[in-house]
């Protein structure tokens, strides 16, 4: 990626846009470390990048961290939905049990076309169900 789709794909994950400012200081630490190695792309006005090697490698090796970041990330969640939404706790555990069921089951169906499509057949049942509740 670039350093504007990193920027794109970091706003889409989180709702925060990085500046050029931090982004491209960091890809430049990133590539002197040899975290990163320059994409050959054809456009040759955009410099795209990819993890060399030894970033590869770091990246594995500190892939056990997923589950402590997912962990932080969801009793944030649970302090927001409680205390900003006022959601009692047995609501919010159903909730957790779903998003958690629809992180796991979109890891194990990512390329299977037939499962993204019932995947999101019951996502879209189950969203307009909830919506025939609140209406």
């Amino acid at each position: 990626m670039s350093g504007s789709e990193l920027m794109e794909q970091i706003h889409g994950y989180t709702d925060w846009r990085p500046s050029p400012g931090s982004i491209y200081p960091l890809l430049a630490q990133l590539l002197e470390e040899k975290l990163i190695e320059p994409h050959p792309d054809e456009e040759p006005a955009l410099k795209r990048f990819k993890l060399a090697e030894e970033g590869v490698r770091l990246l594995e090796e500190h892939g056990h961290h997923d589950e402590q970041i997912m962990k932080r990330h969801r009793t944030i969640q649970k302090m927001y939905w409680i205390l900003h939404r006022e959601m009692p706790e047995d609501l919010y555990e159903s909730l957790l049990a779903l998003i958690n069921a629809v992180e796991k089951t979109h890891q194990k169906i990512v390329g299977s076309p037939n499962a993204s499509k019932l995947f999101k057949d019951i996502l879209e049942e189950a969203s307009r169900k909830l919506s025939e509740i609140g209406a």
